[in-house]
């Protein structure tokens, strides 16, 4: 059985829930939140490489604007779960994960408790907790992440790791993680047998490649029962990562913001691009909540709907992921931010504004469009805070 080691450092604060929701487990890092986001990044690099290969489609029917069909669902579960290794169930049989995942603290004094005179500085206020006597995890708690293999493909299982290092880079874990809250600097990797780049364009190229041959190797009869119809002008079923470009705009896209006194000021900065009233403050200089562009065209939905059912969804999160790395990360350091656009919206929206309502009818051009807009307005809210943005892939 070979393995992987990976130390990590936490840049930002982590809050990693546990049977009280204002208490932090204390193992601190736990290995359900590891798989969690592996498998939605392995999703959607797999996903990228079937949709760019016009395999991936979706159908538009229900209540969302576009899903996958079953075939493809089938078809993505079956690189992820038995080609990967990360699990499996569906018409080829079923296998747990190959991989056995373990989590170390390596810190002591791990968690802290909040106090309510610490909740007006600036930092507390950065972890966007609610109320005083929560726990949460420091900045600087060290972790390593043990993952054991039992091989089968020895090339799944290679990109498997891969995207395992790639998630760890691009998203946070625990509550706020797409917020970047616990950003997780990689600070070391031992592995037998995994050769990779540690820069990461060149990181984010190796994986590509590497999904598209196992699409590739072990796909034969299984896409080409998919019909290859994909029209350039639509939209992927679900988040993916991939080359393609839409109207104008990459499907995904991954940046990195740089500049300021500290990474703190920055990772603040850029988390309240999200809050209207510091949107406001940065683009227009008014310190009251006004009217951006994103809510003048009724488009503020593509930052994420919170937990209310609106025609039977019960929430949808932002295409907007931020994480934040310090300069002992292996890929470097600043606030890095993936944008994906999908069709995996509510059809209807009711936007409501002081007492008053308005049904939004919801197509795939409306979400290209709002999309437009908020990186649009996330650009200039970059430039305007004094911050460099700079594209990585692809």
């Amino acid at each position: 059985m070979t393995g992987i080691t990976i130390e990590v450092v936490n840049s930002t604060p982590l809050l990693v829930g546990w049977y009280d929701p204002n208490l932090v487990d204390p193992l601190g890092l736990r290995t359900t939140e590891i798989k969690g986001i592996w498998r939605w990044w392995a999703r959607a690099i797999i996903g990228g490489v079937l949709y760019d290969e016009g395999v991936l489609v979706g159908v538009s029917e229900g209540k969302v604007v576009k899903r996958p069909s079953r075939e493809e669902v089938r078809l993505v579960s079956y690189y992820v779960g038995k080609v990967l290794g990360l699990g499996y169930a569906g018409p080829q049989g079923s296998e747990s994960s190959r991989f056995i995942v373990r989590t170390e603290t390596l810190s002591s004094h791990l968690i802290r408790r909040m106090r309510e005179e610490a909740r007006r500085s600036q930092r507390p206020n950065l972890l966007a907790l609610a109320g005083s006597g929560r726990e949460y995890v420091p900045e600087d708690a060290k972790f390593r992440i043990t993952v054991q293999i039992r091989s089968r493909y020895g090339d799944g299982e290679s990109l498997a790791l891969k995207i395992l290092i790639l998630a760890l880079q691009l998203s946070g874990v625990g509550k706020g993680s797409r917020r970047g809250l616990g950003s997780l600097d990689v600070t070391g990797v031992t592995s037998l047998g995994i050769r990779m780049s540690y820069e990461l364009k060149e990181f984010l190229d190796e994986v590509y490649e590497d999904a598209s041959n196992i699409v590739r190797k072990y796909g034969e009869g299984l896409s080409s029962k998919l019909v290859r119809s994909r029209n350039d002008r639509a939209l992927p079923p679900l988040p993916v990562v991939s080359k393609s470009v839409i109207e104008g705009i990459n499907v995904s896209g991954i940046y990195v913001v740089r500049g300021g006194r500290n990474l703190q000021d920055l990772f603040h900065d850029i988390r309240n691009f999200f809050v209207r009233s510091e949107r406001c403050r940065k683009l227009y200089n008014n310190r009251s909540v006004c009217d951006d562009e994103l809510r003048l065209k009724q488009q503020a939905w593509i930052l994420g709907l919170p937990r209310i059912e609106i025609e039977g969804v019960d929430r949808r999160a932002s295409p907007l992921m931020v994480s934040c790395h310090s300069e002992r990360n292996i890929f470097g350091g600043g606030v890095f931010v993936t944008i994906t656009v999908s069709g995996d919206w509510p059809r209807r929206l009711k936007w409501l504004n002081r007492g008053n309502s308005k049904n939004i009818n919801v197509g795939e051009a409306d979400i290209v469009s709002a999309t437009t807009t908020a990186i649009k307005e996330f650009k200039e809210y970059v430039r305007k805070s004094g911050y460099a943005l700079v594209k990585v892939w692809p």
